[in-house]
């Protein structure tokens, strides 16, 4: 028995939130049907597209089917049928720190992580995902971590390709509000820079570029 395979089934598949497989949903960054070796589960090529997919879906849920508490979002997820659901409901909320049945706001990373985190728990028994494993898939997702947390969480180095994507994910954030305040976000990052700062600033620019063309690109496509 291989290592590989003592994993729970969702670290195993990259899929830590456990995503059944429906051959029409094309996720960005599945395994494609023919070469998926579960059958039953999405699996995915790496672990963030996982990460994405399931913040994706429970962002999904509570905006279309209005499913803005714990309790609601957990009924659906994991249903009576197949699940202890009010057991894992009250894990949930508890790990979380929100109340069963406070309402929520997915679209809030302060809200979707912790959410996030206690249900892989739940649906895994462990969670071995770091911070930044996580907060990169919510910003694939298009829920941005806070500024501050941003420049808190990392020691910026010029030169380090960590510095382009901390810049990267705040500058982001700040252009899913308006031009004027990705202009203050990234005022208030460049500080922090060293001597490499504007080759590093351009490169960011440049990211943003691209990712903003991609995301054009997977809606062309009919990725989710």
């Amino acid at each position: 028995m291989t290592v590989q395979s003592m994993l729970p089934r969702g670290i195993r598949n990259n899929n830590p939130l456990n995503i059944r497989l429906v051959a029409e949903n094309r996720w960005q960054g599945r395994v494609p049907p023919a070469h998926n070796s579960d059958g039953v589960f999405e699996q995915f090529r790496d672990p963030i597209m996982g990460l994405r997919a399931a913040a994706v879906l429970l962002i999904a849920h509570y905006d279309r089917r209005h499913l803005d508490t714990i309790r609601k979002l957990i009924a659906v997820w994991a249903p009576p049928n197949e699940n202890d659901t009010e057991a894992y409901a009250r894990t949930v909320a508890k790990a979380s720190g929100f109340g069963i049945d406070e309402p929520l706001d997915l679209h809030d990373h302060a809200c979707l992580k912790p959410v996030l985190t206690a249900m892989i728990q739940v649906e895994n028994g462990r969670q071995p995902y770091t911070d930044a494993q996580i907060d990169a898939a919510l910003i694939r997702a298009g829920v941005v971590p806070p500024e501050r947390s941003l420049q808190q969480t990392r020691t910026v180095k010029g030169g380090q390709v960590a510095a382009a994507g901390t810049v990267g994910a705040g500058a982001i954030g700040a252009i899913q509000e308006t031009v004027g305040q990705a202009h203050d976000a990234l005022a208030g990052v460049v500080p922090y820079l060293d001597v490499a700062k504007w080759g590093l600033l351009a490169l960011t620019l440049i990211g943003i570029g691209v990712m903003l063309w991609a995301r054009i690109d997977d809606r062309r496509k009919g990725l989710r």
